[in-house]
């Protein structure tokens, strides 16, 4: 991946859309970033190009966008929601009478196939945009990892006796994302899968457990 200065790039949205067709407008600006994402890499991603896949003008895209950057940013935000919200949504169904190991695989079990869906669009953002680490999205994916893993921590934590330093969460939530990432995207040919999910689920457990 490329890198470089992108440090006085604008990455936010001009303004928030209030009605019902500017909000659909906009989404469908985002959903044509994503589309020539998945088609033609960021190479083939302009304004222009979100303009005529969106079916907006021009002038539309730059009302709320300073720039491609910020559509991209915009989009980095809709994944960062569909995951957190899948992760609390896989918490809600996991019982409290789960054990660790258990409720450690549903979490990886749900990051992974949201994961494994957005593999086409994961590989160009991770790969090709430059600036995919400056992105505020980004930034907060960790962040909220690491709640959603102490909300899970939450469910066992009667089972065991654990006291788990922030240190250890954050540690948890990096490698996590790292190895599912490596996993969705490099893993070489032949690896079972399913296997090393349960394998990352056992030693992050057994982690957990050491203190």
């Amino acid at each position: 991946m490329r890198t470089g200065n992108w440090q006085a790039t604008d990455f936010s949205i001009k303004k928030e859309p209030k009605q019902a067709r500017s909000k659909a407008s906009v989404a469908a600006m985002v959903e044509a970033c994503a589309r020539i994402l998945e088609r033609h890499g960021y190479a083939g991603l302009s304004t222009n190009a979100i303009a005529q896949v969106a079916g907006v003008s021009i002038g539309s895209v730059y009302e709320y966008f300073p720039g491609k950057e910020a559509v991209v940013a915009r989009l980095s935000e809709a994944l960062l929601a569909e995951t957190t919200s899948l992760l609390h949504d896989r918490l809600d169904l996991t019982s409290s009478r789960n054990d660790l190991p258990v409720a450690m695989r549903h979490f990886l079990g749900a990051l992974y196939s949201l994961m494994r869906r957005q593999r086409k669009l994961l590989r160009v953002l991770v790969f090709q945009v430059p600036y995919l680490h400056q992105l505020p999205a980004t930034r907060q994916l960790q962040k909220d990892l690491q709640q959603v893993l102490q909300t899970g921590l939450q469910k066992t934590r009667q089972h065991y006796q654990m006291s788990v330093h922030p240190h250890t969460l954050y540690l948890m939530a990096t490698s996590t994302a790292g190895s599912l990432l490596h996993l969705v995207l490099m893993a070489p040919a032949g690896l079972d899968h399913e296997a090393i999910l349960d394998t990352l689920a056992r030693k992050l457990s057994e982690w957990l457990i050491a203190g």
